[in-house]
């Protein structure tokens, strides 16, 4: 085994601790500039702790600690492509499938940019660009990588994107949204990301893809770093969003990381 490989688990956590003391630090900056008191602060600290132990967290499969190289039982991720032209692009996995955003989908896009949820993140941005995409007003057909997710019975639930493909860096930033409020907590979104990524790292051969979540959603977060994305730093009053600017979560996953933790079948 490299010194690499048995110096990675020391360094991923310290990765998350890093995450951890950056995200902490990010709160309570928010928290005094509203002008919360040294004490209040505290008071929201023992809050905290208490809702931790009142819930009673166990440990869930997908770990972060996953990533160790030694880790020999790779997930499994089957894809299969019905069709290689971008414009008709369609990707099966094992319960969804993700296919190229058509000018029909205009209407649901824009009705799922009108959900107050949606329009509180990120993903709001990110359909906006959809929409301009499909209007022919934004160029470079080969830069941006929309894709609609359908369910097990085919209907559309949301979007797993990968925005600014960079042949040369080989990168892209990927964002994904569920705009069907009945699909949430299905595990959909998990899968085509995890789909989506597969796709980057053996089709497009891509080597980074990196992803932003503004604010504290810090539920998106933890999913982000469950598959295996690995947090970067804050990029602090980065974003305009809904008339406030705020922080914004930068994660990554490289193609080696996502080869030491997933095995693909298909393609």
């Amino acid at each position: 085994m490299s010194s690499d490989e048995q110096n990675a688990p020391h360094s991923r956590r310290k990765q998350v601790e890093a995450m951890h003391r950056a995200l902490a630090s990010t709160v309570v900056e928010q928290l005094a500039g509203s002008g919360c008191e040294p004490g209040q602060l505290i008071d929201f600290a023992s809050e905290v702790l208490r809702c931790i132990m009142d819930r009673g967290f166990e440990d869930r499969p997908g770990s972060t600690e996953r990533s160790s190289p030694e880790d020999a039982d790779r997930q499994p991720i089957a894809f299969s492509l019905a069709c290689s032209p971008r414009e008709d692009l369609r990707i099966q996995g094992k319960r969804i499938a993700l296919r190229a955003v058509q000018p029909a989908d205009r209407a649901l896009l824009e009705a799922w940019a009108g959900q107050e949820e949606i329009a509180r993140t990120l993903s709001r941005e990110h359909l906006e660009r959809v929409l301009t995409l499909l209007s022919g007003d934004l160029a470079g057909p080969e830069g941006d990588v929309p894709l609609v997710i359908c369910g097990e019975t085919g209907q559309a639930v949301g979007m797993v994107c990968l925005f600014g493909v960079d042949s040369g860096v080989r990168q892209a930033e990927m964002t994904k949204l569920l705009g069907s409020p009945a699909a949430r907590g299905k595990g959909y979104a998990t899968e085509a990301v995890k789909v989506a990524l597969a796709y980057a790292f053996t089709e497009l051969n891509l080597r980074r893809i990196y992803l932003r979540t503004a604010g504290f959603n810090f539920q998106n977060i933890r999913i982000n770093e469950n598959v295996g994305f690995r947090f970067e730093g804050v990029l602090r009053r980065s974003l305009l969003l809904a008339g406030e600017v705020v922080d914004v979560a930068l994660m990554s996953i490289l193609s080696e990381e996502f080869h030491r933790l997933y095995h693909v079948e298909g393609g």
